[in-house]
């Protein structure tokens, strides 16, 4: 005989056996003590954070509360609790609250429930800079494009590093950091150090994390790794931070990720691109001129895919995009091969929730030393596309 079978065979004897004995009109059954419950409850809201407090009963066998969303419960508090704080609370429609006493012996008392709705606030758009104040940026590139970025995003706000503690995707949708600097030094311990302090970097991962959308221009691409997007292994190493020098070709970038091997990768269509000036002074591919001839800085920050010791597959770019959870979107204006990568868009991954684009290519200068750049527009152009791809 099963266990379920032996269960249902004992309860149906006993209740035989009562019934010979009793009449069902004379039995009664115990009932739960009603266990005093919460009172006071009560909330504040600010931004998409909720604080919920309430009063206990005044008693010394309360062992927890209970906070239940709707029919969820958000968490089980320890001990004689009176407040609980909710970081990113569902917005746009009305919730049920509900807290509950957990008593010592087991046993939780009735609900005290509070109904209310969270405004839902459109997202923003943020660009981080490593000062306390735009004035005090120093170089001519991050100088033009916060400038550019102050006068051309509608919804963009300057965000500072003390800015960052507990910033959230609903706060931002997407946040730009674009260092390009000369003689700063390879490795993204040599970043600015606002930017790589202990609480920004936290802060920068658990955006991330949450959802967030990363656009790291320039040197900044190195933040991937202590963020912990990338492994220190698979870190940007094609790497320039030189004063720049004089030349005659223009710079573009390219979109066609192997345009003369065996499998192409064409990322035309991608919405980075979209309404950008496009170039066709390579025969085997068009690419987008970013900076024309006269002083260049140089200052790449990108990947050599042939330096990871990818085994196998001679295709490193599909090597690289599988070990990252990448895709390869843009390389130098020249390569026709699987060499590098320039402009990489990380997707979700694991815990990581939101996208990077990551720009390491030296032709993406916001400012050209030597007089007006004939290719400003698409610079400013596909910045733009990325912030509003990011944004959705």
């Amino acid at each position: 005989m099963n266990i379920i079978r032996k269960l249902s065979y004992l309860i149906t004897t006993s209740i035989c056996a009562m019934a010979i004995m009793t009449s069902c009109s004379d039995v009664e059954l115990p009932s739960a003590p009603q266990m005093p419950k919460v009172s006071n409850l009560s909330y504040s809201v600010e931004g998409r954070s909720v604080t919920l407090t309430w009063t206990l009963p005044d008693r010394d066998d309360i062992a927890g509360v209970q906070v239940i969303a709707n029919d969820t419960e958000l968490t089980e508090l320890e001990g004689a609790q009176t407040s609980y704080y909710i970081r990113r609370a569902t917005a746009g429609e009305e919730i049920s609250y509900t807290v509950k006493a957990v008593y010592a012996s087991g046993l939780v008392s009735e609900g005290e429930t509070i109904r209310f709705t969270v405004e839902a606030v459109p997202a923003k758009i943020g660009y981080l800079i490593s000062y306390n104040d735009v004035s005090e940026i120093e170089d001519d590139d991050e100088q033009a494009s916060a400038a550019w970025f102050q006068a051309n995003i509608e919804n963009g706000v300057i965000l500072t590093p003390d800015d960052m503690q507990g910033i959230t995707p609903d706060d931002y949708s997407v946040i730009w950091i674009h260092i390009d600097r000369v003689a700063m030094g390879i490795g993204w311990d040599r970043l600015p150090a606002s930017l790589i302090s202990t609480e920004v970097i936290s802060a920068l991962t658990q955006y991330v994390k949450d959802g967030g959308n990363l656009f790291l221009a320039n040197h900044a691409t190195q933040l991937l790794v202590p963020i912990g997007r990338i492994s220190e292994e698979l870190k940007p190493g094609l790497f320039g931070d030189g004063t720049g020098s004089e030349g005659t070709d223009i710079w573009t970038i390219n979109a066609i990720i192997g345009a003369t091997q065996p499998t192409v990768y064409d990322h035309r269509t991608h919405e980075v691109y979209a309404g950008l000036e496009v170039s066709n002074q390579y025969d085997t591919h068009e690419s987008y001129p970013f900076i024309g001839p006269g002083i260049r800085e140089d200052h790449n920050c990108m990947w050599d895919c042939n330096s990871y010791g990818f085994d196998g597959d001679p295709n490193v770019i599909f090597s690289f995009e599988t070990a990252t959870t990448s895709s390869v979107l843009a390389t130098w204006g020249h390569v026709v091969d699987y060499c590098c990568a320039g402009l990489v868009e990380f997707y979700p991954s694991g815990d990581y929730l939101g996208r990077i684009m990551a720009m390491g290519l030296a032709a993406y200068e916001w400012n050209q030393n030597s007089g007006e750049n004939p290719y400003q527009s698409n610079i400013e152009l596909f910045t733009k596309n990325c912030l509003e791809y990011l944004s959705k």
